[in-house]
């Protein structure tokens, strides 16, 4: 694995990132409920499928700042987290740490929780990264249909929320 540096997710850096998607949607659980989704590593696979595989947590609980995971995706490549923020029901954030391909020189991702009542609330979920190398000169082709994958994983969630919503 190689080292990604966290490119930034707040403020003007992350509006200055090469690449930038940002998702907002309304989820029929509570912020509480959405955390522990978010929290749970058998939910990913689930909800953000095809694409990951598996999810485990390399840090022990309580998870917080520093924080470090494991991704596996279907076909093999694994990325390498540690999380910059955790305030839990609220925030928490991201950066590839490392990868098993070298598709990103930065990658980081932001989930925005807002409350919007006793069982909804509203993520605002940001991806920003900078491609490297062949993936930046397929970028053009290939960053839409990125695009397109993160939108399904984002309405994945929805519908996982709806299914799971207690």
């Amino acid at each position: 694995p190689f080292g990604v540096e966290f490119f930034g997710l707040h403020g003007d850096r992350a509006k200055a990132a090469p690449v930038r998607h940002q998702f907002v949607r309304e989820l029929d659980v509570s912020a509480k409920e959405l955390w522990r989704i978010l929290d749970d590593p058998k939910s990913w696979p689930v909800w953000a499928a095809p694409g990951i595989a598996e999810v485990e947590w390399t840090t022990s609980k309580p998870y917080g700042v520093g924080t470090e995971r494991t991704v596996f995706f279907i076909g093999g490549m694994e990325v390498y987290e540690r999380f910059i923020a955790w305030t839990p029901e609220r925030e928490m954030a991201f950066c590839f740490r490392g990868t098993t391909q070298r598709v990103w020189w930065r990658f980081g991702e932001h989930y925005s929780i807002r409350p919007l009542g006793d069982s909804r609330c509203e993520l605002t979920w940001t991806i920003a990264y900078e491609p490297r190398h062949v993936f930046a000169k397929i970028h053009p082709v290939a960053g839409p249909i990125m695009r397109l994958s993160l939108k399904r994983y984002a309405d994945g969630l929805v519908k996982y929320c709806r299914k799971h919503s207690k």
